[in-house]
């Protein structure tokens, strides 16, 4: 394809995903870079770089499903709304749009489209998750409170001899 993955495609689609948060946090992920002080911008700007290469390249599909894992996986565990934690997809198309022509932009429109399709996927398996190990701990809580609150029995009222 004509477009090479730039540095300055990749800065640029990282502002835009950087954009959905608030205040400090989005100046702490763009500008951090010890991975061990800021995992999320680390996974960021990684997981990007790959989709970005894959997309106007190979498309190499578990290197793709790898990298758009680890984004997903942290959008959909801070509680962003689908379209929220997607969005980031649909923006590289703008970004793109006006480096591409033809037959190559329809290429990768329909790659980032099928990638928006699998990311939602990954969405929903990681909020089903979340949403499990919530009821359970809410189901764990209730049982410590009701074992708490029961009547002490004595060890002849359970059965004992």
């Amino acid at each position: 394809m004509a477009v090479q993955t730039s540095e300055t495609t990749l800065e640029l689609w990282l502002e835009r995903v950087l954009r959905s948060y608030p205040g400090q946090g989005a100046n702490f992920l763009a500008h951090e870079r010890d991975p061990f002080r800021n995992p999320a911008g680390n996974t960021f700007r990684d997981s990007l770089t790959v989709l970005l290469e894959e997309l106007l390249n190979a498309m190499d599909q578990a290197r793709t499903a790898a990298a758009l894992d680890a984004i997903v996986q942290i959008r959909a565990i801070q509680g962003l709304e689908p379209g929220q934690a997607l969005a980031f997809l649909f923006q590289l198309k703008d970004i793109l749009r006006p480096q591409l022509t033809g037959a190559e932009r329809e290429l990768v429109e329909a790659r980032i489209d099928e990638l928006a399709l699998r990311a939602f996927d990954f969405y929903m398996q990681y909020r089903e998750r979340t949403y499990r190990a919530k009821t359970n701990e809410a189901r764990r809580r209730l049982f410590v409170l009701e074992r708490r609150l029961a009547p002490e029995t004595g060890w002849q009222e359970r059965g004992g001899i």
